[in-house]
């Protein structure tokens, strides 16, 4: 929330201060390319999700874009059990969560138990065709695919185990305060099992295929909005998941809203909010791993970019965005949950306690345009240490043609 009022404090300086060059003539469209910025969630990459669009205007011509990202995943083994009997969820309600283990019988109660642990770099490949419809629509049919290793140098660089340990024991976080030294470094696993008994089970240099995602954009022109160099879009997104741990059918709605605010030598300023609600699962092949409890997933996202044009119609873009996402499960299960695990470090328990809170991330994103090609790279920083993922890096590359 400080993150936000912060960013609104920014963007409200902005439009007073953009008031002298108000009169100056700017492009329509910047041709600015954010990228692909999904987090590598361990369990998030096997579903659809929303990549908020924070562009003015529909794409004029065909593009092909591939990107790659890379994210480090570290959540130790840690097992969730929660009670059915009304007399057992009153008991735990009346403890501090970690205290619960302690006065739970999970011998003779009964209850629903799920098991998760999780590490390595999830590496997640994604390759997207946009096709413009008429003057403003717009189709993208994208692919996801990932893969699972255990990040050492030089192929990981940033996200490494070995780089990040040396961060915290040399500039801030302490010695070893995940633990990532007590369990062994540069390991590579995800194992997670439902209240059901069904597992998922993907290891070292597994490729998966998580589905495919169709796309489509609207962006009105509303001149009164116009007027004011502001700009918005809508989109409707249809995903297919296709792996054999969740099969199933997606369904969401997107939003963003952008305002366009000119600056000196024909620089401008960016500032964009975009919302977005995906329905989850809601058709079933087979009888998938149950990966969630709650099917709706919302995000939000708001970003500021300082742009620069170069000639022959690109830029160069310098962005800052904040990221959340509701919570996985319902929130006030949390109430009643029992944990258990190794409680060797105060990070014990994050591997499924951040099914029941709001993730959130910020982004430092550079992309560069001209001509038919555009590039963009970015640095994912979870702040929260919910640690999936921690470090993230990511790399994309447009191509245009007619």
């Amino acid at each position: 929330m400080n993150r936000c009022l912060i960013i609104l404090f920014c963007f409200s300086q902005i439009c007073y201060a953009q008031q002298e060059y108000d009169s100056l003539e700017i492009p329509e469209s910047l041709p600015v390319f954010y990228g692909n910025r999904l987090s590598t969630h361990p369990l998030g990459i096997l579903s659809s999700r929303t990549n908020h669009i924070f562009q003015t205007k529909a794409a004029k011509t065909y593009s092909l874009a591939f990107g790659i990202s890379s994210g480090n995943i570290w959540l130790p083994y840690v097992r969730a059990y929660q009670p059915l009997n009304e007399a057992d969820k009153d008991l735990m309600r009346s403890f501090v969560w970690n205290d619960r283990d302690y006065y739970f019988d999970q011998e003779n109660s009964p209850s629903e138990s799920m098991g998760f642990q999780a590490d390595g770099i999830i590496r997640a490949y994604q390759l997207h065709l946009n096709i413009p419809l008429f003057n403003k629509h717009e189709l993208m049919v994208n692919s996801r695919v990932f893969s699972l290793d255990g990040g050492r140098i030089p192929y990981s660089l940033l996200t490494s185990d070995r780089l990040i340990e040396w961060f915290h024991s040399n500039v801030a976080g302490g010695e070893d305060p995940f633990a990532r030294k007590v369990y062994g470094m540069d390991q590579a696993y995800i194992r997670y099992t439902d209240e059901d008994g069904r597992t998922l089970e993907i290891d070292k240099g597994q490729f998966t295929f998580s589905g495919m995602d169709l796309n489509y954009t609207y962006y009105p022109e509303i001149k009164s909005l116009e007027n004011h160099r502001i700009y918005t879009n809508f989109g409707m997104q249809l995903g297919l998941n296709a792996s054999r741990y969740n099969s199933s059918l997606d369904v969401g709605l997107s939003t963003s809203l952008i305002k366009i605010i000119p600056i000196r030598n024909n620089r401008a300023i960016h500032a964009g909010a975009g919302l977005s609600a995906i329905y989850q699962n809601l058709i079933l092949f087979g009888d998938p791993v149950h990966i969630r409890n709650r099917n709706a997933l919302l995000s939000s996202e708001v970003l500021l970019s300082y742009i620069i044009p170069v000639k022959r119609s690109g830029c160069f873009s310098l962005a800052l965005s904040y990221h959340i996402r509701s919570s996985m499960n319902k929130r006030k299960d949390f109430e009643t949950i029992v944990l258990t695990g190794d409680r060797i470090t105060s990070h014990w328990h994050y591997s499924i306690s951040h099914f029941y809170k709001v993730l959130s991330a910020n982004y430092l994103i550079i992309s560069y345009s001209k001509g038919a090609f555009a590039y963009s790279i970015f640095l994912r920083e979870d702040f929260s240490v919910d640690n999936a993922p921690d470090a993230q890096t990511g790399f994309g590359i447009k191509m245009s043609f007619k």
